[in-house]
């Protein structure tokens, strides 16, 4: 989209530089004709057309200004809006920071080997038992009997009781 607007921005600079030089040669051409003893009618039509020219070079420059006036202003938004993504993406990691040290810290709670510290915060991220099996290159029977180590010691009933723990006051 950018392109497009710095393309249409040149296109209108072009635009008023054509027609500029249009002025500037009807100009010299009614000095010529003033200097020949062309006819009055002549030279009032050529200054018509001079005038219809200035008219639109000047609603071209507005236009101009008008639209490199909002681009800068898209600019300016665009970059507040980044910085409010990184301040936004900052305070995100922190959050999952200090999340992950208080899950760390209830799992020190229950006593949970670090096989079954890994297996417990795979099992909050959502994956399946074959899925935690593939990534730790154990057995799925494993990993079964990991999880079902961590319930006990939660004190929970399965899967999705262990995540309801963590997000429960969420």
């Amino acid at each position: 989209m950018t392109d497009r607007v710095l393309n249409y921005l040149s296109r209108l600079k072009l635009t008023i530089a054509l027609f500029t030089i249009i002025v500037t040669v009807n100009i010299i051409d009614i000095y010529t004709d003033l200097l020949e003893g062309s006819s009055l009618t002549h030279v009032l039509e050529e200054t018509v057309m001079i005038l219809i020219f200035i008219s639109i070079i000047i609603v071209l420059i507005r236009t101009l200004l008008d639209s490199s006036q909002k681009l800068n202003t898209l600019k300016v938004e665009l970059m507040n809006i980044k910085q409010l993504h990184a301040q936004q993406t900052e305070k995100m990691s922190q959050a999952r920071k200090n999340y992950s040290e208080v899950i760390q810290h209830q799992f020190n709670d229950w006593k949970l080997t670090k096989s079954e510290k890994d297996v417990g915060f795979f099992l909050l991220k959502g994956l399946s038992l074959k899925e935690i099996a593939a990534i730790r290159n154990v057995k799925e029977k494993s990993v079964r009997q990991q999880a079902s180590n961590i319930y006990s010691k939660a004190g929970v009933a399965g899967r999705h009781e262990f995540a309801g723990w963590f997000f429960e006051d969420m």
